[in-house]
């Protein structure tokens, strides 16, 4: 039924079409004529251009591609007449030949008595259940075989991979409604879930997940919705039982379907795609004034944006200028349609998420594997600026990464004596997220959430700190008035909120929220008060009607002896390794710096700038050992990965002694890269800082090259405009980066010193030395450095080894 109503809309299409030819030919015909007996008109010529590249782009479309290839004869022939003044005899004769061979082919599609297509060409489009593509994870070969004739019975499109780095290679080809993971793989008999933790928490995928597996255990259960998944299943699996729920899934994904937002004069053509997407799964708006497109943006938010190249007033690429200086609107993807063969050529300069280009007429399966491409690759890229960037947008709160690794460096940095702190963690929820969320849609409480967020950022007890965790909660810091009491504080904010009467619909009943409260202190592990603050909201939802919940705990033992524990702990060698990425916005090249932590036996940890004084010094500089112990530990987690992030990955190693003590280290670096037999040139690299670098140059040429002959990459970083950077270089020979100081990424306006700075490094260095841009504030700033030719960024967020350093297996 969905295919023949499909059928008929498209014959409806045509028959417009056809209809409205004559008129066409008629306006190409008056403006020749007027171009031939009346005067040579440069605006009358540039409007019969347009009139006939339409016609080009739109025959074949409806099934004539007579129309389309005598169109295209007759625009190239107006093109090239373009360029003179006034065309010459031989040349209008040319065009009138050619006009009139486009005539015949309209007459003749005019005439047709065959006006409805047949049903044996018609396109082919698939119903509802048809557009909903299921991934089936699962290496048993005979599981995946009985879900795949199972789903496909159903009606639902099914895609079977044997592992989840299979599915990783064709996760950018198209999007998935649902995904089936199977628990154990070959790789590990929890990959499954390792897999999915790294998919949740670094790409930011929303796909509904159903977990597989044989265990009906709650810590199974409880450990896969930890993951991230959304439906866990048992088997042998109930088809009947894994029938309903994708029913479940897809009826509540029908009302997300991926927006697409058509741009183009030819509206014949808009309602032949509009059609043509809706059937496909996508929610379709059309638009053919392009004046009106940013506001049109700002009402329907598409995740992909066409543009016909060649309209009236202004063309796609002068529209696609306009959207790349609004942060908001960066991250779309922009599609550019055109009759011209040389569209790509015209057009120099990608978006930061890159574009695509299609000659009309379009193929249409080839435009939508293209269209489903630029929507995946760019909410990869939009997870991307995520990880690397302190904000999505300037007034709203913080990145979840960002906010946790500055939220643990802060509880580090708390006064160690106990003395009482203002600082206080609230983890606030929207009572009944998920009745509104099916009363109200998920729309309606998306825009609920951004709200929401958009007022606790600017709250002057909040400044921004904190972060949206979805699904209606949020993480914030709180900090207490000076002279007022938490509790009065707290409650005061607590009554605030649920005084602003948040809705997510039209005069619909205002929500309430819910907050769990604890005070923050140096002597607490991380993971415990984010645990515990946890408990305390989910304490505050179950009172319901907006409940205020307290985690409170006897305070706890002042660190009188700090320094001593302190050097304990560095006796002890309690040091632990995070990892930060370094990672090229163009593809998927990832290096992971390694940072360095003092851990206790409470997990506690404590920053560099704590433990580093107390450093133990003796014939060489205090941080030699600890280099030294940085090196190896950094190799052996490299040497770890398992995986596809075994072979690709490079880890950077940052170095703070003397270069007279690492020349010392020579023999150690090479006896440590040689046992850990790691393939590969540049897999590790050293960092060293500009102001060390510069205190004896001759050693440092002589260091670095011994370095890369090894196999090593050397990295010069802390550089900003005004360090003579380009002089330094020539005397210390090639490098394999250069870092800007994180100051400079943090500015919200770049200065005209700093991009002529950047515009002399980039012209010295070339393409072959890439420069490194790290402290980046948010997506604008980010936006600026990229159209200068940086591709490189630091980002905020830190990890343990493995998830940091496997990230691109992940994606």
């Amino acid at each position: 039924m969905a295919d023949s109503n499909a059928d008929q809309k498209f014959l409806q299409l045509r028959q417009q079409y056809i209809q409205g030819l004559p008129q066409r030919i008629r306006q190409i015909r008056t403006a020749w004529d007027r171009l031939r007996h009346v005067s040579w008109d440069s605006k009358v010529l540039n409007y019969m251009v347009h009139a006939v590249h339409k016609l080009t782009g739109s025959g074949t479309t409806f099934r004539f591609p007579a129309i389309t290839l005598t169109a295209g004869a007759l625009e190239k022939r107006l093109v090239d007449v373009q360029l003179h003044l006034e065309a010459n005899a031989l040349e209008r004769q040319h065009i009138t030949d050619a006009l009139a061979r486009l005539e015949q082919a309209v007459d003749e599609a005019v005439a047709s008595e065959d006006a409805a297509e047949p049903a044996a060409t018609a396109t082919n489009r698939p119903g509802d259940r048809g557009a909903f593509h299921i991934a089936v994870i699962e290496d048993d070969a005979d599981q995946a075989a009985q879900l795949d004739r199972g789903l496909t019975d159903l009606g639902y499109t099914v895609h079977t991979f044997a592992d989840p780095e299979a599915y990783s290679e064709h996760a950018r080809e198209r999007v998935y409604q649902m995904i089936l993971l199977d628990v154990g793989f070959p790789q590990g008999p929890l990959e499954g879930l390792a897999w999915l933790e790294r998919l949740r928490g670094h790409v930011g995928s929303k796909v509904p997940v159903a977990i597989m597996s044989a265990r009906t255990d709650m810590v199974a259960r409880m450990r896969a919705l930890q993951a991230g998944a959304d439906v866990f299943l048992t088997k042998p699996l109930d088809m009947n039982f894994l029938a309903r729920r994708i029913d479940q899934i897809h009826e509540a994904t029908c009302h997300v379907r991926p927006r697409v937002l058509w741009v183009d004069d030819d509206k014949d053509l808009l309602g032949y795609y509009q059609d043509l997407l809706t059937n496909r799964g996508y929610e379709v708006d059309v638009l053919s004034q392009s004046v009106r497109l940013l506001e049109r943006i700002e009402q329907f938010e598409p995740d992909v944006v066409v543009l016909d190249y060649q309209m009236p007033g202004c063309n796609g690429f002068e529209l696609a200028r306009i959207l790349r200086q609004d942060p908001r609107y960066m991250t779309i993807p922009l599609i550019f349609v055109s009759a011209s063969e040389d569209l790509q050529a015209r057009h120099g300069q990608d978006s930061i998420v890159g574009n695509a280009y299609f000659q009309k007429p379009l193929d249409d399966e080839d435009f939508l594997h293209g269209l489903q491409s630029q929507i995946v690759r760019a909410q990869l890229i939009g997870a991307r600026i995520d990880l690397l960037s302190q904000r999505h947008a300037p007034s709203g709160l913080q990145n979840q990464d960002y906010f946790i690794n500055r939220l643990e460096q802060r509880m580090a940095t708390l006064d160690a004596e106990g003395a009482a702190h203002p600082y206080y963690l609230i983890q606030l929820a929207i009572d009944n997220e998920e009745y509104l969320k099916a009363r109200h849609g998920m729309r309606a409480m998306l825009n609920l959430n951004g709200r929401l967020e958009s007022y606790v950022a600017g709250h002057s007890r909040i400044h921004g700190r904190g972060c949206n965790l979805g699904g209606g909660y949020f993480l914030l810091l709180f900090d207490v008035p000076e002279g007022q009491s938490a509790d009065s504080a707290l409650e005061q904010f607590h009554t605030e909120l649920n005084r602003q009467r948040w809705s997510p619909g039209q005069g619909g009943k205002p929500v309430t929220l819910s907050m769990g409260v604890m005070h923050l202190d140096h002597a607490r592990d991380l993971d415990q008060v984010l645990a515990h603050v946890e408990s305390a909201c989910a304490r505050a939802l179950k009172a319901g009607s907006g409940g205020l919940e307290w985690h409170r705990e006897e305070a706890a033992p002042g660190h009188n002896g700090l320094t001593d524990q302190i050097r304990n702990l560095i006796d002890a060698r309690a040091f632990t390794l995070h990892f930060q990425p370094v990672m090229n916005m163009d593809n998927e090249e990832t290096l992971s710096e390694a940072l360095v932590r003092l851990v206790d036996d409470d997990q506690v940890v404590y920053m560099p700038h704590q433990f580093l004084p107390w450093l133990p010094s003796g014939n060489r500089s205090n941080f030699y050992e600890l280099d030294r112990w940085v090196i190896q530990n950094a190799i052996s987690s490299l040497v770890q990965l398992e995986g596809k992030a075994s072979a690709s990955q490079a880890v950077i190693v940052k170095l703070s002694s003397p270069l007279e003590d690492v020349e010392r280290m020579q023999p150690f670096i090479t006896n440590v890269i040689r046992g850990s037999r790691i393939k590969g040139q540049r897999r590790i690299y050293f960092a060293f800082s500009l102001p060390i670098v510069i205190k004896d140059v001759p050693r440092a040429r002589k260091l670095f090259r011994t370095l890369q002959e090894m196999g090593c990459g050397v990295i010069i970083e802390h550089v900003t405009p005004g360090s003579n950077i380009i002089q330094m270089l020539r005397d210390v020979g090639p490098v394999d980066f250069v870092k800007l100081n994180s100051e400079l990424g943090r500015h919200s306006e770049q200065t005209a010193e700093l991009d002529a700075f950047i515009d002399e490094l980039r012209s010295f260095l070339g393409t072959t030395v890439p420069i490194i841009v790290t402290g980046v504030e948010d997506a604008r700033v980010l936006s600026r450095f990229w159209e200068r030719g940086i591709r490189y960024f630091q980002g905020y967020f830190i990890q343990k080894p493995g998830l940091t350093m496997q990230y691109s297996a992940a994606t």
